[in-house]
């Protein structure tokens, strides 16, 4: 399991979290089938379908799996079926249909048509990192982050967690490393990133391909624009793009790491799972103290 985004999140209180109690009741809050007049049903989810695996151990650190269902109602259909209603009431009974009467219609529609609507499911990886006092997400949706957080709070009554706190704007700082050219000796900069001016139609300029460090960045970011994103690679372990609210997309870990949890592993699906969770958390952990130590995170 490696992730593709990062979303990292500070636990406050880890010596009250148990990690023994979480594995004991994650089976007992599953993902249910969504019933015909719910938007959406959130749970757990075993680590593979049909398995009985439900989260993995790993040196203090324990990865699971959630997933919401929802029902897909195209707003277009809703749209179409109402404006048929109202198309009709209008020529039978020889009156326009007011505002009031038009919303009712559409919930009315909206209620009728659920149950018939299609299932969608998307899934949301995360796991807890006791040493480095951690939870960290495979995921950027904001939707999914808060249900996955309420979940958690239901499975175990609470959940201490916080957003990191950077004491330094991560904008400014990724502005200063490429107007100054002082990058962090640990980090280089990747092919890609994106500027934004701070006016207020907030005017965007992205670089693909080129050098972040080209004349052609920072010449407008001397100008007075700012980094929004920008792509780098750390060590030679991952490379990634860092956003300005500090989450990691487009995140690809080496290949040689990948070979040596190939390695590791015994073949099979939960022994692939284990080896590259192991180097994977192992590898995040590293980063972490890095990544703390450029915004100053407490």
């Amino acid at each position: 399991m490696w992730f593709k985004n990062a979303q990292i999140f500070q636990l406050k209180d880890t010596e009250s979290l148990d990690t023994n109690e979480l594995i004991d009741k994650i089976p007992e809050f599953p993902l249910k089938e969504c019933g015909s007049q719910e938007e959406f049903s959130f749970g757990w989810l075993p680590l593979i379908r049909n398995s009985e695996q439900w989260s993995l151990a790993s040196d203090r650190c324990l990865l699971f799996r959630a997933g919401k269902e929802e029902k897909v109602l195209p707003s277009a259909v809703v749209r179409e079926e109402l404006e048929a209603k109202v198309a009709e009431i209008e020529l039978i009974e020889g009156r326009k249909v007011g505002r009031k009467e038009k919303s009712d219609m559409k919930d009315e529609l909206v209620f009728t048509l659920r149950p018939k609507a299609f299932s969608k499911r998307t899934d949301i990886w995360a796991y807890i990192d006791l040493q480095a006092k951690i939870l960290v997400l495979n995921s950027t949706n904001a939707s999914m982050t808060e249900q996955l957080f309420k979940h958690l709070q239901t499975t175990l009554g609470s959940f201490p967690m916080t957003p990191l706190q950077a004491q330094v704007s991560p904008s400014s700082l990724m502005t200063d490393w490429l107007v100054k050219n002082e990058v962090p000796a640990s980090l280089e900069t990747g092919d890609e990133c994106e500027i934004q001016d701070a006016s207020e139609d907030k005017a965007t300029i992205r670089f693909k391909s080129l050098e972040p460090l080209s004349e052609d960045v920072t010449r407008h970011l001397q100008q007075g624009m700012a980094v929004k994103n920008l792509g780098l690679r750390w060590t030679d372990k991952l490379s990634f793009v860092l956003h300005d609210d500090l989450t990691l997309r487009k995140i690809k870990f080496d290949d040689a790491l990948k070979e040596a949890a190939f390695n590791d592993s015994q073949g099979g699906g939960l022994s692939d799972m284990d080896a590259n969770f192991s180097l994977m958390s192992l590898t995040m952990r590293e980063f972490f103290t890095s990544y703390c130590l450029w915004f100053e995170i407490n």
